[in-house]
């Protein structure tokens, strides 16, 4: 799964190149999927990922994000009709997030697999603790160099935002997460330092750029749409 940071980052493209306005639905929406709470064994989420990220199984037995179920559940003609600019814009942000980690699994994930292939298999939990790491380590870099983002900014500032779209989720997830995920980017902020990363920067700016343009593309009636709201 995509970092929160490159989640915003997606969003701050989007609403840049469409001119979204309600910018906090649409950018909470964007990191709502994970607002689950660790389970007691600390081996998952509640909800699961199955259920907050349409994880399932295709025809071939693998596992992935299926973002149809999500529309097919919230994003369906009738229901859009319903909605006013804030919901529609609540639940795209959420498709959004979907396809943003669709794409980080096949770009990204994929290809820090088949660079360190033989860590992969010998050593799965190093693996992931590496490449994690340089993940976030590049998020505090960014936000130190950036600390005007604006994406991060108002989901920084949009306090008490209560759940009202998603009965697999509380009414205050959104608000809990947002503390947590504030207090773990102010601390790695403060505490990184510039350094080498298996992933250039370049290459995260070509993924979100390259991933909104996909976005766009794979949204475009939803956002003609919503240019009659």
């Amino acid at each position: 799964m995509a970092s929160w940071i490159i989640h915003l980052r997606v969003a701050q493209e989007l609403m840049e190149r469409t001119k979204i306005e309600c910018v906090t639905e649409f950018i909470m929406g964007n990191i709502a999927p994970d607002s689950g709470v660790p389970n007691e064994d600390g081996s998952g989420f509640v909800p699961s990922i199955e259920v907050s990220h349409y994880n399932q199984k295709d025809e071939n037995g693998i596992k992935g994000v299926h973002e149809e179920l999500f529309v097919a559940k919230y994003l369906l003609k009738e229901q859009r009709k319903q909605y006013s600019k804030e919901q529609y814009l609540f639940y795209l942000g959420y498709l959004t997030h979907l396809l943003t980690d669709k794409m980080w699994a096949s770009k990204i994930v994929y290809s820090a697999k088949t660079q360190m292939e033989d860590l992969f298999r010998e050593n799965n939990a190093e693996f992931w603790c590496f490449v994690k790491r340089d993940w976030y380590d590049l998020d505090f870099m960014y936000l130190k160099k950036n600390p005007d983002f604006r994406a991060f900014q108002v989901y920084e500032k949009t306090i008490g935002f209560k759940n009202t779209f998603l009965d697999f989720f509380a009414e205050d997830a959104f608000e809990n997460r947002r503390e947590f995920i504030i207090g773990f980017y102010r601390d790695g902020v403060e505490k990184v330092k510039e350094r080498e990363t298996y992933i250039s920067p370049k290459e995260q700016d070509t993924f979100v750029t390259d991933s909104a343009e996909e976005i766009i593309k794979q949204c475009g009636e939803y956002l003609s749409e919503l240019l009659e709201k």
